[in-house]
């Protein structure tokens, strides 16, 4: 069952998106409309063959994005995602984590941050987590997050950070994980 989260579910945290704007069905169109702008981005953009779709779906009257494909490490490649523009963050305010609520396949996702002092396409911080067959809830401190590159920072401030994405990424398998919720706390 999914637990529709409201601002008022979760005290002193900013909610990034609870999917509560969201409406239809936009399979096969490159970004979802909700308040904040949820894009698919495959590694078809650097010559890989994943696939992926990002749906909204409706279950016990509230929204879900549902990211699914095929992720494949042929010709150099080796994921799906799908991320967002942080917006209207709260000013002079940090956060010790991320928050998401998600299901999906019992296979391992991560979730990536970009942050403004991130210029490369391959520049992200990343911690992963299992989405299992019931909706859970899962917390990420920022410090469990690693950089992708030597060369960036070692740690970031949650007011430096511009995107969050859900990623399946690194190896050949079936993706299919649902997010209902993405939160600094």
């Amino acid at each position: 069952m999914l637990t529709i989260f409201t601002s008022s579910s979760i005290a002193d945290g900013f909610i990034v998106d609870d999917m509560a704007d969201m409406q239809g069905e936009p399979e096969g169109k490159y970004c979802a409309n909700s308040v904040s702008q949820w894009c698919l981005v495959t590694d078809q953009v650097m010559g890989g063959i994943s696939q992926g779709k990002l749906k909204i779906l409706d279950a016990d009257g509230g929204f879900f994005l549902q990211l699914s494909g095929q992720v494949s490490t042929d010709n150099n490649g080796g994921f799906i995602q799908i991320r967002t523009k942080i917006k209207d963050y709260p000013e002079k305010k940090s956060f010790k984590g991320v928050r998401i609520r998600v299901s999906g396949n019992g296979e391992e996702y991560a979730v990536h941050i970009r942050t403004k002092y991130l210029f490369l396409p391959w520049q992200y911080y990343s911690a992963t987590f299992v989405a299992n067959e019931d909706w859970q809830v899962v917390n990420l401190d920022f410090s469990e997050f690693s950089r992708s590159n030597f060369y960036q920072p070692s740690r970031f401030s949650s007011q430096d950070i511009e995107t969050i994405g859900i990623v399946a990424i690194g190896r050949n398998f079936d993706a299919n994980v649902n997010l209902s919720l993405v939160e600094f706390y």
